[in-house]
């Protein structure tokens, strides 16, 4: 079955959008197929089955609104911001520079960002999303609103606070570590 969250591939980042005005220590053995003490091995084998389902649904669902998964990103987090350096996005985004460079290049030609320079810094440029981008961000929100929706409703309601909250923790802990698998 698959969960939502947003994965930037080779970031680390697994984004879950949470009210986090109630913080609430959680265990992982709430999910089926865990041991009762929770193991590094459990939590890796959750992770990667996580990642693959969801590197599935960013292949179908972000493909079909006709953009990459790349340029969905950023042009969400430009719209989110309502406008935006590159250099902001690329920091919001945990990605370089030259990255969300080249594919906000293509969102511009696309007609989805426009890019003007910043009236109080003439050396830097503000990224903004056009009507079109705008409307394309609500069809895409609108979709994933709709998935998320069936997938909160395959769990028993009383379970979804826990389920927050979990990823919740899973998010921040996983923002302190400084190092990957490969230091």
């Amino acid at each position: 079955m698959p969960a939502v969250l947003l994965f930037v591939p080779n970031s680390g980042l697994l984004s879950w959008y949470t009210c986090k005005e109630q913080p609430m220590y959680v265990t992982i053995n709430l999910v089926k197929g865990v041991a009762a003490e929770p193991t590094v091995a459990d939590l890796r084998r959750l992770l990667d089955e996580l990642a693959r389902t969801m590197r599935l649904v960013e292949k179908s669902e972000v493909g079909c609104c006709g953009v990459t998964l790349s340029q969905c990103h950023v042009l969400l987090e430009v719209a989110r911001a309502g406008t935006a350096s590159p250099g902001d996005a690329a920091g919001s985004l945990g990605l370089d520079l030259s990255t969300v460079s080249r594919v906000a290049d293509g969102l511009v030609r696309r007609g989805l960002l426009k890019r003007e320079t910043d009236p109080r810094d003439r050396r830097r440029c503000l990224l903004s999303p056009t009507e079109a981008g705008r409307e394309l961000v609500e069809r895409i929100e609108r979709g994933m609103s709709a998935y998320v929706e069936r997938i909160l409703n395959l769990i028993p309601p009383d379970r979804h606070r826990t389920v927050l909250e979990g990823l919740g923790l899973l998010v921040e802990a996983a923002k302190k570590v400084e190092e990957g698998c490969c230091p």
